[in-house]
């Protein structure tokens, strides 16, 4: 009679090996009773032709056959690619410990003796086939992560590879509009250099005369800013090596400032020495900090020039992984809603009181993510504005 316990239908197929046609009996009615398909052979050769046929989701292996045995039955499928991980239970009559130990030894997950009970048979055999389909599972999402994570790395690759060619067309195609912009442009300003001297001589040619020098000046300077901040964002830095003295860089600004703040006269005081090196390259860090201090320039109103050195200043803290520069402009503030945006293409919605910001504040930004730094905008209380400049010092050589 067999036992009635609650075990689940199952559709997953078992096969038992068992020389003795009783034993073959009793184990199929048990496991027929509880739903398992059953394949049954009577010989470990027979077995491995079955198995050939159609691999089951278990083993349930008899020890002690003719011809071959248990064991080498077991050591077979462990041995072959496609059968390593079938599970194995095996039954046998044998107590002794050195026959579990063998049959473990060969690749058995289990060992049952006889007599056996059908509820503990039942229960193994759940037991092991929930865990062998729990391991079929895994191993199946595995395979498929690992396809879906090379399919996505190949579409990475050729994205990539896209994308590092729109960039160089791109940049071409920038370099190409700046050199045919420049042709004509430089004809035309030249032109216009000639018409002025043929102008008589009188205060309104000279106040044209200043227009147009502005003008040209800054159209140029436009497009040399324009095709140098495409140049930054389209091609990001691999870690770029270049180190220089900041004493350098900021005395170059310094001296810039005498023509950029002439409308203004102002100047920006002195700062100590001995600041040591910061990475990036003297000109392009110049240039980014040169753009800083043009719009703390623009904040003041050149109808109403400053005498004292209090309208913008300038200090700086060293640190042994970086440099901080605190740039600092006591007459305007950005208006709120522009702050968040500030150092984006052309983000401020309204001009400074001395002019129009241009590229200055993107191009300082992209300038200092270049070198591996950045910069802060912090509009002051009551009024002004403050830039704090991130400069991150060489990695040392260890």
């Amino acid at each position: 009679m067999i036992a009635n316990a609650p075990f689940p239908v199952s559709s997953q197929d078992i096969l038992v090996v068992d020389d003795t046609p009783g034993n073959l009996r009793v184990l199929s009615d048990i496991l027929h009773h509880h739903a398992y398909p059953v394949r049954t052979a009577s010989s470990g050769r027979t077995a491995l032709l079955e198995i050939d046929r159609a691999l089951p989701d278990l083993v349930l292996l008899d020890v002690q056959m003719p011809e071959m045995d248990g064991y080498q039955v077991c050591e077979t499928l462990k041995a072959g690619a496609h059968t390593r991980d079938i599970p194995v239970i095996f039954i046998s009559g044998q107590h002794e410990t050195d026959a579990k130990l063998r049959a473990f030894t060969a690749g058995g997950l289990d060992y049952i003796t006889k007599p056996f009970q059908a509820v503990e048979v039942l229960a193994r055999v759940k037991a092991h086939l929930t865990h062998h389909r729990q391991e079929q599972t895994r191993a199946l999402r595995s395979r498929l992560l690992e396809e879906a994570i090379r399919f996505r790395s190949q579409q990475l690759v050729e994205a990539n590879h896209e994308l590092a060619l729109l960039n160089q067309t791109k940049n071409d195609f920038l370099t190409l509009v700046a050199h045919q912009v420049r042709t004509p442009l430089n004809g035309l300003l030249g032109a216009a250099d000639l018409a002025f001297r043929e102008v008589p001589a009188g205060a309104l040619a000279t106040e044209l005369q200043q227009m147009f020098e502005i003008s040209r000046t800054r159209l140029l300077e436009l497009l040399d800013d324009s095709l140098l901040l495409a140049r930054l964002r389209l091609n990001p830095p691999a870690g770029d090596p270049s180190t220089v003295a900041l004493d350098e860089v900021l005395a170059t600004v310094q001296w810039a400032t005498i023509n950029l703040g002439a409308p203004w006269h102002l100047q920006l005081p002195p700062l100590p020495a001995g600041l040591g090196t910061v990475r990036g390259q003297a000109d392009l860090l110049a240039k980014a900090l040169l753009c800083l201090v043009e719009i703390c320039f623009k904040c003041q109103h050149p109808e109403t020039p400053a005498t004292t050195g209090e309208a913008v200043r300038w200090t700086v803290e060293g640190w042994p992984d970086s440099v901080v520069l605190t740039l600092t402009s006591k007459s305007h503030r950005i208006p709120p809603g522009d702050l968040p945006h500030f150092f984006e293409v052309l983000a401020a919605s309204q001009p400074f009181p001395g002019g129009d910001l241009g590229l200055a504040p993107a191009l300082a930004s992209q300038i200092l993510q270049f070198i591996g730094g950045g910069v802060e905008a912090t509009n002051l209380t009551p009024t002004g504005l403050q830039f704090q400049v991130w400069l991150p010092r060489p990695t040392p050589v260890i």
